[in-house]
């Protein structure tokens, strides 16, 4: 890199002067940096379109996701353009190799979907950084610059897409209106034909855009150098060497002729007139002033015409208005007194302290005001956050958002309805019991149970409830409805694993178990009914 050699001219210039001026870079080597994308991105589509004949769209895709490696070569070239150095298209394809030998990798995994790439992408293929020294290097560029390299990455995208429509439309355009064309066919997903033509339309217009897009990124990170290493100095300092340089060199063909006869005619002269320098009268000192007479000269100086003039300046100003009394609300005032009256004392006060002590008496009344203020608000809040259990300490039914909601008739394959039960619950158990219809006889005290719990106590199951979450209701709203004893909560709890053991692990409960759990059915459901 020789900045003797630099085609634009080095000095500051901010984030969006860059890149434009990178837009202007790529507007005079277009030709070149578009043909040094479009060959490899065209291979890769042509190969994509030979081995997947029926898939147009990811083969498009696979050229979008191989940008980086595209876009690598003309900045490779953009940079040797910038520097005078001009390079043949086809010893720039060579160099397409050399260009993508180093993070190739990196750029199409965790880095592909970078908003800097083309900002960040001459630090991996013009300085050859890797690793730490990468990243510290990016640190460094990204400063007060990678907002700008974000819009350049977002603007280029969103260029590519009107590109797009605007060919779309432009064909639409073109098409006379005699021609009577039936267009959803063609734009149906089974017609491969008219997508590999419009996505190859579409590779066409990224390879334009490629250019404005690589040398935009490119022309701010020159930006960003240029202010970091102070290029502009270095190359005035440059400049001053070489006309130094060119200043000692000394002229062989002209060699300066020595002559004594005017050397000593010189050296008389200057004698000559240091003599007459001498001799000639001095010129006399000036009479010293008195301050008397300076304070009249000052005075004199002052009065002058050069420190009284006078101009006239005309402007436009804001008319004065005439000011117009306001008269507060009565009101407000009432409300002040109010206040203050909350925050004094009823002592009288001195006359020299009444304007300060009625002060302080209204942000005493303003404070006292703002504390009552929250301290209903924070009552209020705690009521309303806790409303469901002080009604439940107070002994009133929670109120259902869906009071007519339509209880179910089975659940998990047991009939709960009222009808299905007999008249003696527990005489009917024990018979089956005792026949050794064990399955049958926990089934009915358990259906029996649920059936209770709906119709009694209005407990909402639902039919894809589990036992275990029938269980689970009953515990949380036995907290709200006192009608739901912790013996009931109990009882329930240990039914509900008898059955589980029963029916899925088929181990049926004692004959002790099961005479305590028909004791303690009676004795809940029969308490029940002497309540209701």
């Amino acid at each position: 890199m020789n900045l003797d050699h630099l085609a634009v001219r080095a000095r500051l210039r901010s984030a969006w002067e860059s890149v434009d001026l990178g837009i202007l870079l790529a507007r005079r080597h277009w030709w070149q940096l578009a043909a040094l994308w479009l060959p490899p991105a065209l291979a890769v589509f042509v190969l994509l379109a030979a081995i997947f004949p029926d898939s147009p769209n990811l083969a498009l895709l696979f050229v979008w996701w191989l940008k980086p490696l595209f876009e690598r070569l003309p900045l490779l070239i953009a940079s040797r353009q910038l520097f005078s150095e001009n390079t043949s298209f086809r010893d720039a394809l060579r160099q397409f190799r050399q260009a993508n030998g180093r993070d190739f990798l990196a750029w199409l995994l965790w880095r592909r979907l970078s908003f800097t790439r083309s900002f960040d992408m001459p630090v991996t293929v013009l300085e050859n950084s890797t690793g730490k020294t990468r990243a510290a290097r990016l640190a460094l560029l990204h400063r007060n610059t990678a907002g700008t390299a974000s819009w350049v990455h977002i603007v280029g995208a969103h260029v590519e897409l009107i590109f797009t429509l605007g060919v779309a439309a432009l064909c639409y355009l073109m098409i006379p209106e005699q021609l009577d064309i039936n267009w959803w066919p063609m734009l149906d997903a089974n017609n491969t034909g008219f997508q590999w033509v419009a996505n190859a339309c579409s590779l066409l217009i990224m390879a334009a855009v490629a250019p404005f897009y690589v040398c935009a990124g490119f022309m701010l990170y020159i930006g960003r150098r240029v202010k970091l290493e102070a290029w502009d100095i270095e190359i005035h300092f440059r400049k001053l060497r070489a006309r130094l340089d060119a200043g000692k060199k000394p002229n062989s063909s002209h060699k300066p002729r020595t002559n004594t006869g005017t050397t000593l005619l010189c050296a008389l002269a200057l004698n000559l007139l240091a003599i007459a320098g001498l001799s000639a009268p001095q010129p006399a000192l000036a009479d010293p002033v008195t301050p008397d007479q300076a304070q009249e000269l000052i005075d004199e100086t002052l009065a002058g015409e050069d420190f009284h003039q006078r101009e006239s300046v005309s402007q436009w100003r804001v008319k004065d208005f005439e000011s117009r009394e306001y008269h507060f609300p009565a009101w407000l005032i009432d409300l002040i007194e109010w206040l203050e009256s909350l925050g004094g004392d009823d002592e009288p006060e001195e006359e020299d302290s009444d304007s300060n002590s009625s002060m302080v008496a209204l942000i005493a009344g303003i404070i006292e005001v703002v504390l009552w203020i929250t301290a209903i608000g924070l009552v209020a809040f705690l009521l309303w956050q806790f409303r469901h259990r002080i009604r439940a300490l107070a002994g009133y039914r929670p109120i259902k958002k869906s009071p007519d909601r339509k209880q179910p008739e089975t659940l998990f394959g047991l009939d709960v309805r009222s009808e299905s039960l007999p008249d003696d619950v527990t005489a009917e158990v024990r018979h089956l019991w005792t026949r050794g219809a064990q399955r049958e006889a926990v089934g009915l005290l358990y259906r029996a149970t649920l059936s209770n719990l709906i119709s009694r106590f209005d407990c909402h199951f639902r039919d894809h409830h589990t036992e275990s979450e029938c269980a689970q209701l009953v515990r949380e709203e036995a907290e709200q409805d006192p009608r739901l004893h912790p013996v009931l909560v109990d009882f329930f709890g240990q039914l509900t694993r008898s059955w589980q053991q029963q029916a899925y692990a088929h181990r049926p409960p004692t004959d002790t178990a099961l005479e305590t759990l028909c004791r303690d059915w009676q004795t809940v459901f029969s308490d029940e009914e002497v309540r209701a």
